[in-house]
């Protein structure tokens, strides 16, 4: 006889809450939606209802469940330590709940967060992402990321961050880090990629003035915004790691979904300087913007690998791949002869 189905994912779902809820009785879990567009982790909206101690609770939620595959290879842990050391700070992001690493329960590591009302402006499709609020968008975007900067690192030494038990050449592990992501999953080398690296390597950045926490994918996209142009969460943290806060402006620049085509480049600028408490090498960012290009590229190579062996089916990866891999060549072409580093 075939196997029975598995109970559908809405009863497992209440079966853990109650089992994570003390006094937890009578949980309902309805309108379980999967929310698309993320690569990188599952993403599901639900409502949940039940009694506690006799007490009538109602909350939205998140779940957050590892993929198969995806782009990047997160670690909930990290995401959900992040989520936790930010808790109640002028850097918005989610209450995190409940992380689970028993695949028992539902068939991969998972973590539950807050529902935060607001939503993502879109890269695509739009001249104005955010309805005509830029202004106050992007004084948010760039005051929340000074402000990122300047936290003290020290509470999230143990939380299995990338870099985190070192203080110096980020900008090395960083590199290492994605050329290995390439030499793993690259099919056919890119000599325009291999030439930056190498370029990167010949010629470092100075050190940070000190560590900082890297958001990694800090961008329009991974941020949800109100009515009023605020913004009400900074989402999507499975790259965070210890490093250089450069990293993070020139993500945020990268011409893909570049921030300054909502507001003023210079003014975003002075906005991180003020929130951050340090002056912006330039010449520095320069060499984040170009290391953004190869980071970017070592992405797209993994999520073509990923979708060829049919790990992740989500069609976002294929359409990634044929748009984003020829435009970040490109960039980095432009990038280095900028540099005059084509000679």
């Amino acid at each position: 006889m075939p196997e029975a189905d598995p109970d559908p994912l809405e009863t497992r779902i209440a079966d853990y809450l109650c089992h994570r809820i003390p006094g937890a009785d009578d949980m309902q879990v309805s309108a379980l939606a999967r929310i698309h567009g993320g690569i990188s982790q599952e993403t599901f909206r639900f409502n949940a209802k039940w009694s506690e101690y006799g007490k009538p609770e109602v909350k939205d939620l998140i779940l957050r469940r590892a993929p198969e595959a995806g782009v990047v290879s997160s670690e909930h842990g990290v995401e959900f330590a992040i989520y936790e050391a930010l808790a109640n700070s002028s850097v918005p992001v989610p209450a995190a709940h409940f992380l689970e690493a028993d695949p028992a329960w539902l068939d991969r590591p998972f973590f539950i967060m807050d529902m935060v009302p607001g939503r993502p402006g879109m890269i695509y499709g739009t001249d104005d992402p955010f309805d005509g609020k830029s202004e106050r968008v992007g004084r948010d975007f760039w005051r929340h990321l000074g402000t990122l900067a300047a936290r003290d690192t020290a509470a999230l030494r143990n939380s299995g961050l990338r870099s985190g038990d070192t203080s110096d050449r980020f900008w090395q592990a960083e590199l290492d880090y994605w050329e290995a992501t390439l030499d793993q999953d690259e099919d056919i080398v890119e000599p325009i990629v291999r030439g930056a690296i190498r370029w990167l390597r010949a010629n470092p950045p100075p050190e940070p003035a000190h560590p900082a926490i890297v958001h990694g994918d800090y961008r329009v996209g991974n941020f949800l915004f109100l009515p009023d142009g605020s913004i009400s969460a900074i989402l999507d943290w499975e790259m965070c790691h210890i490093g250089d806060p450069l990293e993070d402006i020139a993500w945020a620049l990268d011409p893909l979904w570049s921030m300054d085509r909502y507001f003023p480049l210079d003014e975003g600028l002075a906005t991180w300087e003020q929130g951050s408490g340090t002056t912006i090498d330039r010449e520095a960012l320069d060499w984040w913007r170009l290391f953004t290009a190869v980071k970017t590229s070592a992405l797209w190579t993994t999520s073509e690998k990923s979708f060829e062996e049919g790990h992740n089916r989500e069609i976002v990866l294929a359409l990634t791949v044929l748009r984003a891999g020829p435009f970040h060549r490109k960039v980095i072409l432009d990038l280095m002869e900028q540099r005059g580093a084509m000679g």
